[in-house]
């Protein structure tokens, strides 16, 4: 008797006829794609075209007007985000915060998958150092206590990426 082991492949990011309405405009309409663990993907088009919303919706941070939004295997609306998003990775350079916070700060905002530090959370001494670790290596160590404000744009982007991988994330998404 022969034995068969199928395995089934869940996809990373799965959107599905997925539409998108904002001030009553059309951004995205009916987009629907599925990408694997371990594929690399770039989205490209105009100015305007959705490509950020779209990362919205991979990133679960933005709800679609209608279809159906997988990440990681959670369903948006049926998971919770604030667990899913500790999974992902997102650089975007939209990044609002709402207190004058510095690169460390910033960085370590990736653990907790908020904008600004967590209510009552404090860093490990390891988590610390892994964020003094990421600083370095995107060439911040002397800008490590710059307030977010002051930093220049190329400065906070780097700030993101070191943000966006300090939490070993199952998803990465670059904006």
């Amino acid at each position: 008797m022969t034995t068969r082991i199928i395995l089934v492949m869940t996809p990373v990011l799965e959107l599905s006829d997925v539409t998108f309405r904002r001030d009553g405009k059309q951004i995205i309409d009916g987009i629907s794609l599925a990408v694997q663990s371990g594929e690399h993907w770039a989205l490209l088009g105009p100015d305007g075209a959705g490509k950020s919303t779209l990362l919205g919706f991979c990133a679960a941070v933005t709800f679609p007007t209608s279809g159906t939004v997988r990440v990681l295997g959670g369903q948006m609306g049926r998971t919770d985000l604030a667990v899913l998003r500790r999974s992902i990775g997102h650089v975007n350079p939209r990044h609002r915060l709402q207190y004058p916070l510095t690169v460390r700060e910033v960085v370590l905002t990736g653990i907790t998958a908020t904008i600004d530090t967590a209510a009552r959370w404090k860093p490990s001494a390891e988590q610390i150092a892994r964020a003094e670790e990421l600083i370095n290596t995107v060439g911040l160590s002397a800008r490590v206590d710059a307030v977010w404000p002051t930093l220049s744009q190329g400065g906070r982007g780097r700030t993101l990426i070191a943000r966006a991988l300090i939490a070993d994330p199952r998803l990465l998404l670059l904006d």
